[in-house]
């Protein structure tokens, strides 16, 4: 069984796009991919794709909002849309209470300075399990492990690790490649809401795979988003 968990930032929604042509044109309803077909699930924030060989993946909804303190926060398990700009403390608690899952995920650079001292304070407000820090497989895997992993791990804060592909068609194909998985799921309920549950109860071990960063290919991706940044800037100066 698994889970794909999406992540979609302010003014993008193609998760109810979909939702909504598999609600009215289910006999059209497959995906480029040759094979691939899309079937409503039990509730609202997940779609099942359907593969002859490879088996069923859950499509869940979710948003990625960036905040007044240029981080970035994660509602995994969500159709709710949540505005950009707003306070981190608040955008956390927001998500909490709408019952999904929220993560700090780690970004290079955005963790560092003034933000720091943010992500600390998130850490000791929020160390009752309730929000969880996210690794990624952009992270170079000969970095030493960030000091707000270490920190979380003396509480009960978890880490979650997720692909986090940067939007290059270079990248397409890493979606799913890093990621966790925890034994003993219920499935009664669909995939998505055992694991949820499972996490937001605190059960079962979460077990990594796929692996972290080259360190090339890491240097080469930030190159490119900062160009991408750039001109996404220049353009709209203009």
């Amino acid at each position: 069984k698994y889970v794909l968990c999406l992540t979609e930032s302010y003014g993008t929604d193609k998760f109810g796009e979909l939702a909504r042509r598999v609600d009215t044109e289910p006999e059209n309803a497959a995906m480029s991919e040759k094979f691939w077909s899309i079937r409503l699930s039990n509730d609202d924030m997940s779609l099942i794709a359907d593969h002859p060989d490879l088996g069923e993946i859950e499509l869940v909804a979710g948003r990625q909002m960036v905040t007044a303190e240029r981080l970035e926060i994660l509602a995994l398990g969500s159709v709710q849309k949540w505005d950009d700009g707003l306070a981190v403390s608040d955008v956390v608690q927001s998500v909490i209470d709408s019952g999904a899952i929220p993560v700090l995920p780690w970004g290079f650079g955005k963790w560092l300075g003034q933000r720091s001292d943010i992500v600390a304070n998130l850490i000791k407000k929020f160390d009752d399990g309730s929000l969880y820090l996210g690794d990624n497989s952009g992270r170079p895997g000969l970095m030493p492990t960030p000091a707000e992993f270490t920190a979380a791990s003396g509480s009960a804060m978890r880490i979650l690790p997720g692909s986090d592909p940067l939007p290059f068609k270079s990248e397409y194909d890493r979606a799913g490649s890093f990621g966790f998985y925890i034994d003993d799921l219920s499935y009664r309920e669909g995939v998505w809401n055992g694991l949820r549950t499972k996490l937001q109860q605190g059960d079962g071990d979460i077990h990594c795979y796929g692996s972290l960063e080259s360190p090339l290919r890491f240097v080469r991706n930030q190159v490119a988003m900062q160009y991408v940044t750039r001109v996404s800037n220049r353009r709209s100066a203009s």
